[in-house]
């Protein structure tokens, strides 16, 4: 075969296409989609475990809803720490460390009986499982060149959905088992809901352990000028795809093009450093594109997070609900204001257990999260980034605010879901980010963005545990008004609407 260009002085770009598409690639893609499992598996399980454990912490929607937003606090605080620890000291370095420590406040955590440092420990763990939530993007994406970058990324979400199984079906299983053991030394009753939070952590230590395996990313140690290791890299990749010897592989000298043209930076203060890694995200040319990706994401996180932390309560009460024969169709606003719980005063309304409605719908979110990655990969490429994620936002902005009308309770469920599948414009539009951005800035624009999002998380998760009890109806045009606004805002990303149909 003959090669369009010499083996000495190719771009990055042309040797990571050298390198091929096979079982290194698989094996990263199916490995980012844990990770980012992991991530997902130590936030949610708080949401699953706050119906059954409202009494025992003794929560009001107001107390939920800080409990299931203080993670997110931790990831907001950290983004931008461990956007530049990524960008300056390695992806693979950061995503193991951060790995390994969120996996331990996790398991401190299931031991506490104080609602307060739950909630501190819960911010911790938070801090911590920051550091791969963004970072996986970037080292997954920049294994592979333009051609494949937006697929794989995809690939890793819908591998990232099959993981996310983990969540419905161990809750299933364990949250409603009625035994308790009692550890005298703390004086703690140990229930099922916090076995059920050790177990949604042990991913993350796992996915530590297989990391540790993996090579660093090759356009970060190219960008820090270390020329030498990232052939290294590039040859083994090469090896584990083709099953060639790694020496075979034709490239000898890489060239830095506009991407890589300025030197390493080497600064005397570490703030001083963090300054440069982000002040230019904020100036010509990026500053547009920032800004722009950061609302998007701040809009998509708090109608999909901010909602998803109610969601196993609501479709709770709903199944409730439709089990009683004396109840009459009924819109969820009705239905939640009927079967309001104070711990307090109605000890012997408290939930102990989920009803199998509230797994199953939690089952095909999962689903549409996992599949919905998977076609939109086959997909992206042919009609293009901006047809996807604008059907996304206004589809699901529109079903947001037909929750506010619609008296037939399972119905509502499932405009509820489809509400929190607005999710699925998350890597699509990471994948955008990603090519926005050169290489030495784009974890922290990641990290950025998605510290964007997480912040409205918070602020969706507080507001409807602030505003479900009393004005219910309004919530929900909470998530209308943002989607549809975010999804005009998508048309001025650059290049969003450009295919790849090789």
């Amino acid at each position: 075969m003959v090669q369009a260009k010499s083996s000495s002085n190719v771009s990055l770009e042309d040797a990571l296409e050298r390198t091929g598409y096979g079982k290194f690639n698989w094996i990263l893609i199916i490995l980012s989609g844990a990770i980012l499992a992991a991530v997902l598996l130590e936030t949610v399980p708080i949401n699953l475990m706050l119906p059954v454990a409202q009494c025992d912490l003794q929560m009001t929607n107001q107390d939920k809803g800080l409990l299931s937003a203080i993670g997110f606090v931790g990831i907001i605080v950290s983004s931008h720490l461990w956007g530049f620890l990524a960008d300056t000291r390695g992806r693979k370095k950061i995503i193991v460390t951060s790995l390994f420590i969120a996996f331990f406040t996790t398991v401190i955590s299931t031991f506490t009986q104080s609602y307060c440092l739950l909630v501190v420990l819960r911010f911790l763990n938070g801090f911590f499982i920051s550091g791969p939530s963004a970072t996986t993007y970037a080292y997954l994406g920049e294994f592979h060149c333009l051609k494949y970058r937006s697929k794989v990324m995809l690939l890793g979400s819908f591998t990232y959905g099959l993981f996310c199984y983990y969540n419905p079906i161990f809750a299933s299983f364990i949250i409603n088992q009625d035994w308790t053991f009692y550890i005298e030394p703390i004086d703690l009753v140990f229930k099922p809901w916090r076995l059920f939070m050790i177990v949604c952590a042990i991913p993350s230590v796992l996915c530590g352990c297989v990391m540790l395996c993996m090579p660093e990313s090759p356009k970060f140690t190219f960008s820090q000028g270390n020329e030498q290791e990232t052939l290294k890299i590039l040859q083994n990749v090469y090896s584990c795809n083709t099953g060639k010897p790694a020496e075979s592989f034709d490239v000898t000298s890489l060239a830095k093009d506009e991407e890589f043209e300025d030197e390493k930076v080497k600064q005397k203060n570490l703030f001083h450093f963090m300054w440069t890694q982000t002040a230019p995200l904020f100036k010509h040319p990026h500053l547009k594109n920032t800004l722009t990706v950061c609302i998007i994401q701040f809009c998509i996180f708090n109608s999909s997070n901010g909602f998803w932390t109610f969601f196993p309560e609501i479709t709770n009460r709903i199944a409730i609900w439709e089990n009683d024969a004396s109840h009459v169709s009924s819109t969820v606003c009705h239905i939640l204001n009927d079967t309001k719980i104070i711990p307090n005063e109605n000890a012997e309304l408290c939930v102990t257990k989920l009803d199998s409605t509230a797994y199953q719908n939690i089952f095909i979110l999962n689903s549409i999260y996992c599949f919905g990655g998977l076609f939109l990969s086959l997909i992206i490429n042919r009609i293009g980034k901006l047809i996807i994620i604008t059907t996304l936002l206004f589809t699901c902005g529109v079903s947001g605010f037909s929750l506010i009308f619609v008296n037939q309770p399972m119905v509502s469920s499932y405009l509820y879901i489809f509400l929190l599948a607005v999710g699925v414009a998350i890597p699509v539009l990471n994948a955008s980010t990603v090519e926005l951005f050169p290489t030495k800035l784009r974890a922290m624009a990641l990290c950025l963005s998605l510290m964007s999002g997480r912040i409205g998380s918070v602020i969706g998760a507080n507001l409807i545990g602030t505003m479900l009890d009393n004005y219910c109806d309004y919530t929900f045009v909470m998530p209308t008004i943002l989607l549809i606004s975010s999804g005009c805002l998508a048309f001025t990303i650059p290049n969003i609407s450009k295919r790849n149909i090789k």
